[in-house]
């Protein structure tokens, strides 16, 4: 029975196959070209869509990665020309600073810190370095550097304030105090061999007294921090910090041609080196 029957249908479709096949024989070619339309778009459609979305993609991640390229490009140059505009706001103002000193001031550019933070020498270079000699004061725009401790060729040693073996005589500007300013740990700046009566409050400018014949009179040294009196001793504590941030520095003037000290008492020496 079963046999028969699937005997029964295979027969029924192939009777239906040569009907629908000489239909389409005897059929106008407009019908004949709309049912291929028909067919090919209901089997191939879906698979002509994605190509076309796959295209679309495509073209837009190509235009993502120029757009985003071009965007990376834009930082750079951005980057770029914000450093341009700090470096030549660095370099006016250190222009300015030499234009208004009466010191010959060699302008030398930092290629070494030891140790990088907090730096108690730099290693300066410069093309010529045939008038530095050992001793001579650095300074920056902003206040005492150090002084030069050795020189070979085409770099020299800079110790800085901040460096332990360095002692400068010193003044409080307000109050006419006298001390050595010296540093212990490095970092920060000790006024000492002030008596406990005398008078250094926090917030004096402590400047060079221009004893000692290295330091011109009158370079902003640093500013106190605090002045204590322990009782354990006849002296004041007095803690200075660093006019100047070694370890941003990038370029220092080293002075030179100095002549016995000639400075008037409030003023900083023939240089006008100002204390801001």
């Amino acid at each position: 029975m079963a046999k028969r029957s699937a005997e029964s249908i295979g027969f029924s479709t192939w009777i239906i196959t040569i009907v629908v096949a000489v239909l389409l024989a005897i059929s106008p070619q407009s019908f004949k070209d709309e049912l291929s339309s028909i067919v090919r778009d209901s089997l191939f459609g879906p698979f002509v869509w994605i190509d076309k979305q796959y295209d679309i993609l495509r073209d837009n991640f190509s235009r993502y990665l120029k757009l985003y390229s071009e965007l990376g490009k834009t930082k750079m140059e951005l980057q770029v020309l914000r450093e341009a505009k700090v470096e030549n706001e660095r370099l006016r103002k250190l222009l300015d600073f030499q234009q208004r000193s009466d010191f010959r001031l060699i302008l030398c550019e930092i290629i070494g810190a030891n140790p990088p933070h907090f730096p108690s020498e730099l290693i300066i270079a410069r093309s010529s370095l045939e008038d530095i000699s050992k001793n001579c004061p650095v300074v920056s725009p902003e206040g005492l550097v150090g002084q030069v401790s050795s020189i070979s060729k085409g770099t020299a040693i800079v110790k800085t304030i901040l460096n332990p073996s360095i002692r400068i005589s010193a003044i409080d500007q307000r109050s006419r105090v006298k001390g050595i300013v010296y540093s212990k740990d490095g970092r920060t700046l000790i006024f000492a061999q002030v008596p406990k009566d005398e008078d250094v409050i926090a917030g004096d400018r402590i400047v060079t007294s221009g004893l000692g014949g290295i330091y011109p009179k009158g370079i902003l040294i640093g500013k106190v921090v605090s002045a204590l009196n322990p009782p354990e001793t006849m002296f004041k504590r007095i803690i200075v910090e660093p006019a100047v941030e070694m370890d941003k520095l990038e370029e220092v003037f080293v002075v030179v041609g100095l002549r016995a000290q000639e400075t008037p008492e409030d003023t900083v020496s023939a240089a006008k080196i100002k204390s801001h």
